[in-house]
């Protein structure tokens, strides 16, 4: 029936697995869940560990990081059952009826996407303000919205596949760090005639951010998108669509200009904080653009 599949970097997943469990186990379904540490310090294996004697449940600690989307197709290959559940080690479940949600909403050929929401409160601390406005302004979107434009709108954070369709499509492995990884799957799924629907099921995501971790970790993505868009691979994004509008319209030029005239201001405010999610995508923007220079330029 169903392997849920929960790769864990630095996280507390023990409630999470245990909320799963206890509404697999109500539902009276063939499950397994799969937990592969990659790579967390001493402190998260050590709670962790104690899931190993928890039945359904496989934890396994790897020897080696793998990444994002190498740790994904691992689980995917360690998993016997017919559809696939990955979860982000991050996630906390909404729903007393999230599995059963998915279940009936399973079909033999389609992806279907559950949701990422952030919590209605704000962050104690103001220096995770950045991560929290996008999340709640860019990502927790209701699935009418999400599938007016499916694979653009999907993320590898709550999902579920069935097996045979992954073992044909696995994450593309050449995309390392991260971001990125899930517009590039979704795109793959796309071309391959795959349909992604999505639902309302989401999961709350906890792993909020402090801004210049967040800022550093979508510096790193908009070097994967330069990379991706560069080699052809992945040509629609809505970054990728401003930036070849205004190339389009010879504007490219103005945009770098009033940029670095902003810079120090911009840059501020979004490690200030009450950041602006304008000057977010201002940054962000200006940084695909500097990346893309730069891998043109080899």
């Amino acid at each position: 029936m169903l392997s849920i599949l929960i790769p864990i970097y630095n996280q507390d997943v023990r409630k999470l697995v245990l909320t799963l469990a206890k509404q697999c186990n109500k539902l009276e379904i063939n499950y397994q869940i799969l937990c592969f540490d990659d790579g967390s310090t001493e402190k998260y294996r050590s709670l962790n560990q104690q899931l190993a004697h928890t039945i359904h449940v496989n934890y396994t600690e790897l020897n080696e990081n793998l990444g994002r989307s190498r740790i994904r197709n691992w689980l995917g290959k360690a998993a016997y059952f017919e559809y696939l559940l990955f979860l982000d080690g991050d996630s906390k479940v909404v729903s007393k009826n999230f599995i059963k949600t998915y279940i009936d909403n399973l079909h033999p050929e389609k992806v279907i996407q559950g949701g990422r929401i952030y919590s209605k409160a704000k962050p104690r601390s103001k220096k995770k303000m950045l991560h929290w406005k996008y999340g709640r302004n860019r990502e927790s979107l209701p699935a009418k919205k999400r599938n007016k434009h499916p694979a653009l709108n999907f993320h590898s954070n709550n999902f579920i596949i069935p097996a045979k369709v992954f073992s044909q499509h696995p994450f593309d492995t050449t995309v390392q760090g991260y971001g990125y990884e899930d517009t590039l799957y979704a795109q793959k799924l796309q071309y391959a005639g795959v349909d992604i629907a999505h639902i309302d099921n989401p999961t709350i995501h906890m792993g909020i951010e402090l801004n210049h971790v967040f800022l550093a970790k979508t510096k790193q993505a908009t070097e994967n998108l330069a990379k991706l868009y560069a080699s052809s691979k992945l040509k629609d994004t809505r970054l990728i669509k401003w930036y070849e509008f205004l190339k389009s319209y010879e504007l490219w030029p103005s945009f770098e200009w009033y940029y670095r005239y902003r810079q120090k201001k911009i840059e501020a405010n979004l490690n200030g904080d009450d950041p602006s999610i304008v000057n977010f995508n201002l940054w962000k923007l200006y940084m695909f653009g500097e990346n893309l220079k730069e891998k043109q330029s080899k």
